[in-house]
């Protein structure tokens, strides 16, 4: 379900942090603008670090260009100073949404290949869209039977683009799939080498429909050392993402 075209800009106001203010002994609710500055239809969703203190309502939903949304913050009570809040924040994400979608909100706008930005108060902003990356095989990764016995693949994923990119991939059964490494730096044009493992299983009596490897990337931030940061991904910017379904050959 990709979209071509970065997501545009958006606007939020507050525009930099969200502030409770003491006492902490009851609910706080703070409400936050949200407008859609670009010029196409946007698909969007908060998330918070801490989901037993911090909510968000509505959690997610649609704008049309220039169109904004009030959204109200909470903030359960807690005791001030003998818990940690240093991570605390909410994190909006947003991207375009297919042409002809209707204006319904759909989880998997945000699971399919394309682009990501986000919004929050760390910034770690990435003006440049990340550019392309090249997989080989370049849409699946078929598995050969029989299956009552590890299997492993190995794929190359190569920086097709002029910046240095962080990589980390997700998978959809994390006790039937395994990636190795992880995650990673790859410098303009170079190359790495993943092992996509398959443990055995039940072929026929278990649900596989499902299963895939997902590879997503963004630009690292300029001057940042070669070594993969997790945050590079949790930071205001853009992630593209990249689906391998996963097929079981009998």
């Amino acid at each position: 379900m990709a979209q071509s075209v970065p997501p545009g800009d958006i606007a939020t106001q507050p525009g930099t942090k969200i502030v409770f203010n003491a006492p902490y002994d009851d609910k706080h609710t703070y409400h936050i603008k949200v407008t859609n500055s670009s010029a196409r239809r946007i698909g969007w969703a908060f998330k918070t670090t801490n989901m037993k203190r911090l909510g968000v309502d509505p959690g997610s939903g649609v704008l049309d260009p220039k169109e904004a949304a009030l959204i109200a913050v909470s903030c359960d009570a807690f005791a001030y100073g003998q818990e940690d809040t240093n991570n605390d924040r909410v994190t909006f994400e947003w991207t375009n949404t297919p042409d002809g979608a209707a204006k319904q909100f759909r989880r998997e706008w945000f699971q399919g290949d394309g682009m990501v930005r986000r919004n929050q108060v760390v910034d770690m902003a990435q003006s440049v869209p990340p550019g392309d990356i090249a997989t080989q095989p370049g849409t699946k990764i078929v598995f050969n039977a029989p299956y009552d016995d590890k299997h492993t693949y190995h794929i190359k994923v190569t920086n097709s683009s002029a910046r240095r990119i962080g990589w980390a991939f997700k998978t959809t059964n994390m006790k039937r799939l395994g990636v190795d490494p992880g995650s990673g730096v790859l410098d303009p044009k170079e190359a790495a080498l993943i092992a996509v493992s398959c443990d055995a299983f039940a072929y026929g009596q278990e649900d596989t429909n499902n299963d895939r490897v997902t590879i997503e990337w963004t630009n690292t931030p300029d001057g940042a050392a070669k070594q993969f940061r997790r945050e590079w991904f949790q930071g205001d910017g853009m992630v593209r993402r990249k689906n391998l379904p996963i097929e079981y050959n009998p």
